[in-house]
């Protein structure tokens, strides 16, 4: 006897449902948190397993920032944690300083509204025909910051010449009087047994460095990408 006809449909819905692939799971492990201004929180954008573009034109978070490239930056979940990856973007990525951070010649840092770029000033060495180049004599400077007003274009610089020089608005060895978002003593740099370090003084705002290639960035740490202030969070 031949079985219905509905029974044999059934049979063959449940034999293809035990042969289709289980759906794909999609674990959101963090996120990113838009933080406005006024310090309340605008948004996030999920971090999930795997490489997590950010740029504009990714999302509604990023949309109408001008200054996010289309390709700025890449989240990748590793076994270390979460490591943000500048993407060669034109602005950068910018972490919020907690500790001493070491220097390296090249690295640039925000504080306030002053992008700040460190330079070593290196002894200068004779050509490869033995010629010198003339200059006017360095009484001891170690280092420069220079203020970067545009794309390969230097403001102001600063000769580092003390061990320990401080950065503010009203208190300091270099000043930004005009910068109400600077704090009155805000950063230090310091040189210590060969190396350069750069430490916040507790200001306001923060000190934010930029990250060279990549980084790990633990829960909670507040990142500047573009004009936006995002923090690292958990869902």
């Amino acid at each position: 006897m031949k079985p219905a006809a509905g029974a044999v449909v059934e049979a063959a819905l449940e034999q293809a449902a035990a042969l289709a692939p289980e759906p794909i799971k999609i674990t959101v492990r963090s996120q990113l948190t838009l933080i406005r201004p006024d310090g309340t929180e605008g948004g996030s954008y999920p971090l999930q397993q795997g490489e997590n573009l950010v740029g504009r034109g990714q999302g509604p978070l990023f949309d109408s920032d001008p200054y996010l490239s289309p390709r700025h930056a890449e989240f990748v979940l590793t076994e270390e944690g979460l490591e943000a990856r500048d993407l060669r973007s034109l602005n950068g990525v910018f972490v919020k300083t907690t500790q001493e951070e070491p220097l390296e010649s090249g690295d640039t840092f925000r504080i306030g509204q002053e992008l700040l770029r460190f330079d070593v000033i290196s002894p200068p060495s004779p050509l490869e025909d033995g010629s010198e180049i003339i200059g006017t004599p360095n009484p001891g400077y170690w280092g420069r910051l220079s203020v970067i007003v545009g794309r390969d274009l230097d403001g102001p610089a600063f000769p580092l010449f003390d061990e320990t020089v401080v950065l503010g608005r009203e208190r300091g060895d270099i000043l930004f009087p005009e910068d109400g978002y600077v704090s009155g003593t805000h950063a230090q740099i310091t040189l210590r047994e060969g190396r350069v370090y750069l430490t916040d003084l507790g200001s306001s705002n923060g000190t934010f460095l930029r990250v060279r290639d990549a980084r790990l960035v633990a829960p909670g740490s507040l990142l500047l990408m573009g004009q936006q202030l995002f923090r690292v969070a958990h869902p």
